[in-house]
């Protein structure tokens, strides 16, 4: 042709089986790539596999996680049958899950930067062993933390987790064993919704827990009751003998993962016709009384009493507590309201129980008479296993509230009692002639000065103790000069006693003098 231009001498052709041979190495490459990240799932949905993975994944785990049988796909749904955690040191398993389900699949949690998205689990069962310090088999699970630096604030464990996810739990159970019974409580089947993520403040995430009833007419038994509510209600704790039901709602809770003492919860205890054998507060409380009461064989908590309980600066505070310690008149019980809270650190005890003083005191004498009904409080510190009641004053308070009021009275004209004048008697009792004298012979021991008179210094002391507007009232001098008379009849009293023992020393004391004599060696 004529517009065919002759090609130039020694030009050498193209050679096109270079970049033919480099597509083939690519496209190999590629093939290769593709193979090997199809053989991810398959290579980790082996147990051993995964076993090590989660290994892995938690180094502080002292445990071995192990599956019967692990599915994964790239599209999902992942499956995890037969999970179960056997700890390092042979112990039996405390935890057991039949089957986990994980909604999205490798490629969207790859994707996503770790959201499996709902993760459910069925069929877990866990055994909770509490030892006689309240120390559970899990805590034993993980290894102890590094001590954080003198001065570190608290909550230094929290941490940021590598996956985020919606849990549902359906029919889980709960098995507590502890010391204080040798049979296991066991809970009804248990359903949770939560939430794995950031956290709203900090670095870390957080679980965030959703309204829920745990737990409805469930019976109590010792291990529930010292193990885990005695933090919520501290009369609980190490109880000698538990019954009746008790139920458990859960309002919300947000939980750091690493820390979770460090989180907030709310809920309410409901206790339905619950009844005890007193622990360590009922007992030290009524001990250190001056109202002198023996222990009592049970204690009754109010009838569907609610008590309202929250998570906070790493102690579960409580109010609304009330329950009764029977007294020895029939039908007749000291209500005791408790608030404050227990540490779960250390189970320390900063709480305040508030309390009526019993009616039936006796009337023949009115300052203490005029007690009955008044309230008083007293703190309780220490520790759960050991108790200690430390008085706050209260006491004095209404004392003192009380003495004002009958002096108050005897300000009244007329109502001022003067030495010879008739005591008070008890009602139904037959008047007393204060004129009238005795027929029987004056004793010699009588007639002597009684041993021991009261000092007026310590008379005059209780005048100075009084407000200024009752202390300058005559009627104050009155009251007080009726104290001394009754301190002066009670030495006369004993020394009369004495003399009679010193007398006949075979012979038994009158009742209500008898004194406990020492068991012959």
């Amino acid at each position: 042709m004529a517009n065919e231009q002759p090609k130039p001498a020694g030009a050498t052709p193209k050679r096109r089986w270079f970049s033919s041979q480099v597509k083939a190495l690519l496209l190999t490459i590629l093939l290769a790539v593709i193979l090997l990240v199809a053989a991810v799932p398959w290579y980790l949905s082996t147990p051993g596999m995964m076993s090590r993975v989660v290994a892995r994944a938690v180094p502080d785990l002292l445990a071995e996680v192990t599956f019967d049988r692990v599915h994964i796909s790239w599209l999902g749904p992942i499956r995890l049958d037969g999970v179960r955690v056997v700890p390092n040191d042979g112990a039996a398993s405390p935890l057991e899950i039949r089957r986990i389900e994980v909604s999205h699949g490798f490629a969207s949690i790859l994707v996503t930067g770790g959201d499996l998205g709902r993760l459910r689990i069925e069929g877990l069962e866990a055994d909770v062993v509490f030892d006689a310090s309240r120390t559970s088999n899990f805590r034993s699970l993980f290894a102890e933390p590094t001590p954080q630096p003198a001065g570190a604030p608290a909550g230094g464990g929290r941490r940021r987790s590598l996956v985020s996810m919606r849990l549902e739990v359906d029919d889980a159970r709960v098995r507590i064993a502890g010391p204080w019974s040798p049979a296991a409580w066991e809970s009804d089947p248990i359903d949770i919704l939560a939430t794995l993520g950031p956290a709203q403040r900090g670095w870390h995430s957080e679980w965030t827990i959703e309204p829920v009833q745990l737990l409805t007419h469930a019976r109590l038994e010792p291990a529930v009751a010292s193990s885990v509510l005695a933090y919520i209600a501290p009369v609980l704790a190490d109880a000698t003998r538990t019954g009746g039901e008790f139920s458990l709602r859960l309002n919300g809770a947000t939980l750091p993962v690493g820390d979770p003492a460090a989180g907030t919860l709310a809920g309410l205890l409901s206790m339905h016709r619950v009844d005890l054998g007193p622990g360590p507060l009922a007992v030290k409380t009524l001990q250190e009384l001056p109202l002198r009461l023996p222990p009592p064989p049970s204690i009754r908590f109010a009838d569907e009493a609610n008590v309202d309980f929250r998570l906070g600066d790493r102690r579960i505070w409580h109010t609304g507590l009330e329950f009764g310690i029977p007294l020895k008149q029939p039908g007749v019980r000291l209500d005791v309201h408790s608030s404050g809270s227990v540490g779960l650190d250390d189970d320390s005890l900063d709480l305040k129980l508030e309390l009526p003083i019993p009616g039936a005191l006796p009337q023949d004498r009115p300052v203490i008479a005029s007690l009955a009904g008044r309230k008083i409080s007293i703190g309780v510190g220490g520790t759960l296993d050991d108790p200690q009641v430390l008085f706050d004053g209260s006491i004095k308070e209404t004392a003192g509230a009380a003495l004002a009021e009958v002096i108050e009275r005897l300000r009244r004209p007329g109502s001022v009692p003067q030495r010879g004048d008739a005591p008070v008697m008890p009602h139904g009792a037959p008047p007393v002639d204060a004129n009238a004298r005795s027929t029987a012979p004056p004793s010699p021991e009588a007639e002597q000065p009684p041993e021991n008179p009261p000092a007026p210094s310590a008379l005059e002391g209780l005048k100075a103790k009084l407000p200024p507007e009752l202390s300058q009232d005559p009627t104050a001098d009155a009251v007080i000069d009726l104290v001394g008379d009754v301190l002066q009849e009670v030495a006369k009293r004993r020394a009369e006693r004495k003399a009679a023992e010193a007398a006949n020393p075979g012979q038994e004391p009158p009742r209500g003098l008898r004194r406990r004599r020492p068991p012959p060696e």
